[in-house]
């Protein structure tokens, strides 16, 4: 069987005019239309929305345990006074625990406030559901619309108890592209085993995170080694002058996973790299030209993909990789704990070993974070760019076909519970099969048996 050729998903293109921003939908089973789009926030009350949400990736909020999170959990009085406007503050003196979802319904009310744009979204969601396939959303935002690309539109969220993109029994993704006005590299081509370079700064982190991190994602990678589907190489100490030798050898890698600081700050987005006894800052302008040539570059550091409102579009670090011709980064849009960068990177590289599209591999990992994290604020952080311009599914190696070998008979088993009791039963089953017969909370057995029959 052959693989399932590339399907196109929805495109939305925001188009930011003088009188106002629309949007521009075109998918197939729409065609082409447009629909008004309401500003979710005002342009001077967007920082310090993604203020409030950066707040709440911290653990510790708001009690804070050092200056770093006094200055950042810190909001004035005109602050307040103005996030409590928008919703986005409680009595109780901080961001509600639920500002994500707060924030997520204003974005979707922006989007469907014109009635054209609610029944292309509903369209588009009716459409994927009888198909049974994801909600797939490409967002294109060209150079005057950052302020909208600095938006988290992972969190659009209905009137349900779900968001968008984890309402329905398939994940759903949103990708989003740089329309730029220049002429794009051609497609990176490459075979044999995946190339992962790994860049690991020592500048601010422990020993111990770096090694909670550093196994983590080997223990997504090593089945990968094992079977000789990829090679990786680690860049320690992680200067300027030692990633440009790692990135110079012929050929590229495939991978470049960073895990390390980063911010936004001043208007750019900067990496937090090692300088002989200390740390540099290498801000995007630089790393953009660093990390030319590579196919897919993962950041596993805060605000890699951080927008201001003001700030030009390939200002933050994922977004200026983007623009110089990177196929796909995944980066940060606000600060990331640790443990949702390590959960990410590990579940990312096994959907990715096993034959599944990046905005697949990212989906999967968005719904185990909103699953697994108690405050469900670390699932949307993650924002994927890509880079050309065909749509559809990205993949780093051709898909493979689906297997045609019939799966393994599924175990079986009996569970007898609260003293019930089960006599004269034998067991029988065909080579390879396992069945499994329990007792609890005292129950007997004997002579039990499970018959299979072809």
């Amino acid at each position: 069987m052959s693989p399932s050729p590339p399907r196109t998903d929805p495109r939305l293109i925001f188009l930011s005019r003088r009188e106002g921003v629309t949007l521009r939908w075109e998918a197939d089973v729409l065609g082409a239309r447009a629909s008004r789009l309401a500003r979710p926030f005002p342009p001077g009350d967007l920082a310090l929305v993604l203020r409030a949400l950066d707040a709440l990736q911290d653990p510790a909020y708001p009690t804070a345990w050092n200056d770093d999170q006094e200055q950042r959990f810190a909001f004035n009085e005109a602050e307040r006074a103005r996030l409590a406007a928008l919703g986005l503050w409680e009595a109780a003196e901080r961001v509600p625990a639920d500002a994500p979802r707060r924030v997520g319904r204003r974005l979707f009310h922006a989007l469907t406030a014109d009635p054209a744009g609610a029944r292309a979204l509903a369209t588009l969601r009716d459409h994927a559901a009888a198909l049974g396939q994801p909600l797939r959303l490409e967002l294109c935002f060209p150079p005057e619309a950052t302020d909208l690309a600095a938006l988290p539109w992972e969190l659009l969220w209905d009137e349900g108890p779900l968001p968008l993109l984890l309402a329905h029994s398939s994940v759903g993704s949103i990708a989003r592209r740089l329309d730029l006005p220049q002429a794009l590299p051609p497609p990176r081509r490459s075979a044999g085993p995946l190339r992962i370079l790994a860049v690991s700064p020592r500048a601010g982190i422990g020993p111990e995170l770096r090694q909670i991190e550093r196994a983590a994602r080997l223990d997504a990678w090593q089945p990968l080694v094992d079977a000789g589907q990829a090679t990786v190489l680690d860049v320690e100490p992680a200067s300027r002058a030692s990633v440009v030798q790692a990135l110079g050898a012929a050929p590229p890698p495939d991978i470049v996973h960073f895990y390390g600081h980063g911010r936004y700050l001043n208007g750019e987005g900067a990496l937090l790299l090692d300088d002989g006894p200390g740390a540099a800052w290498a801000p995007a302008s630089s790393l953009a030209a660093l990390f030319s040539g590579v196919a897919l570059v993962v950041l596993h550091a805060c605000q890699g993909a951080m927008l201001g409102a003001s700030a030009p579009l390939v200002a933050g670090v994922a977004q200026a990789l983007c623009a110089n011709g990177v196929p796909a980064v995944l980066g940060m849009q606000l600060s990331v704990r640790a443990g949702a960068a390590s959960r990410t990177g590990a579940l990312l590289y096994q959907a990715l070993a096993a034959g599944r599209s990046l905005q697949d591999a990212v989906a999967l990992a968005r719904r185990a974070l909103f699953v697994e994290e108690r405050d469900r604020v670390s699932w949307f952080v993650p924002a994927l760019y890509l880079r050309d311009r065909d749509g559809g599914p990205f993949y780093l190696r051709s898909p493979a076909a689906p297997s045609s070998v019939a799966p393994p008979p599924a175990a079986r088993q009996m569970v007898l519970a609260r003293g019930g009791q089960i006599r004269a039963l034998r067991i029988q089953g065909r080579a390879g099969s396992a069945q499994r017969v329990v007792a609890l909370d005292g129950g007997h057995i004997s002579g039990v048996s499970l018959e299979d029959r072809s």
